[in-house]
């Protein structure tokens, strides 16, 4: 168990300093469901997200708390494409743009244009509203279904006989 606190806590910050928002919440913690979906993803890691339409979870953080939506989106050489779709009560879907107008402008000025729609680990990157609401997608059909261990290594005199 210690392990994998540590494990986790060092991913969190290499992830958080590499992020692509300077918001740094991660280590100030998130009321809702966001938290549960990043260490999900975080201990377990995913694979590759493949070309495609696919589910996604939409997470809506603001203030500190977060709230979670389906969602939809299309994959293109591991980068999600506009317009990415919500899903409604009534089981349609609307895009994600006719709820959130705009990014904030400020906020996508000091972003890498290039690397903006990656998808990385099953997760997007986050993305902050003129409204200043924080949007994540997991693409969650792409999580491994456990935690990996580390695989250890045995010890020298065995591994480096002659």
């Amino acid at each position: 168990m210690k392990i994998r606190l540590i494990t986790f806590m060092l991913l969190s910050s290499i992830y958080g300093t590499f992020a692509q928002t300077n918001s740094g919440f991660h280590s100030k913690g998130i009321e809702g469901c966001y938290t549960d979906y990043f260490v999900a993803f975080t201990e377990r890691g995913a694979k590759p997200v493949t070309d495609g339409q696919h589910d996604v979870v939409i997470s809506v953080i603001n203030q500190g708390k977060s709230e979670c939506y389906f969602g939809k989106a299309t994959v293109k050489d591991g980068k999600f494409v506009s317009p990415v779709m919500i899903q409604k009560d009534d089981m349609s879907f609307v895009p994600l743009n006719t709820i959130f107008k705009s990014l904030d402008q400020n906020w996508l000025e000091e972003q890498d244009m290039s690397t903006l729609n990656d998808i990385t680990d099953g997760m997007s990157n986050i993305f902050l509203t003129k409204e200043k609401y924080e949007l994540r997608m997991f693409f969650y059909t792409f999580v491994h279904p456990t935690a990996r261990e580390n695989r250890k290594a045995p010890p020298a005199s065995v591994l480096l006989k002659k």
